[in-house]
């Protein structure tokens, strides 16, 4: 099949269709359940427009044959590279009560980053939507210095662990399977 020129693709804004959910606990990142994701909290509110770094990248294995004047090569290790998010930090202010995304994401904390695109942000979570989960563990909040016309904002640098990622291929599952 050809795509003729000047066929329209439709496209989808990411202004608004966007969810981000801070979850303690998945036990199978691929297939995460609707009570594991219930069991989060939705820290959508707090994230920063631009705000979620997390680029994962892919080395390269060498694959350089004696009998040929190519070189190939094939999929290598995988790297999450610099995560980080930026979020609304209300330490201090008359919404100190309103921190959910710094006092769930303190130093040292352990979870999971879910998100979630291509949805308006107050549709609910089904079984079958495909995810982004990243299990990471929290380090030092980094206070941002603020610029004109700008909220008080944190940085949260996030470091990957086991089991660590899958970028847009988990898919949600109603409950979690027997083991009988």
């Amino acid at each position: 099949m050809t795509l003729k020129l000047g066929t329209e693709i439709p496209g989808t804004s990411a202004e608004g269709n966007i969810t981000t959910l801070w979850v303690p606990t998945i036990a199978d990142i691929k297939r995460p359940t609707m009570a594991e994701l219930e069991a989060g909290t939705d820290i959508s509110n707090y994230v920063m427009l631009g705000g979620w770094t997390f680029e994962p990248s892919q080395d390269t294995v060498s694959d350089q044959r004696e009998n040929s004047t190519q070189d190939f090569g094939a999929p290598g290790r995988k790297s999450a590279g610099d995560i980080s998010i930026e979020v609304i930090d209300n330490t201090n202010t008359e919404h100190a009560e309103q921190n959910k995304a710094v006092t769930l994401m303190a130093e040292g904390s352990s979870g999971f980053i879910v998100r979630r695109r291509g949805m308006a942000t107050d549709a609910p979570l089904a079984a079958g939507q495909k995810l982004t989960v990243v299990s990471v563990k929290c380090g030092e909040k980094k206070v941002l210095n603020p610029d004109a016309n700008t909220m008080i904002r944190s940085t949260i640098p996030l470091f990957a662990q086991a089991p660590g990622w899958e970028s847009e291929t988990a898919e949600i599952v109603a409950a979690a399977a027997s083991h009988a």
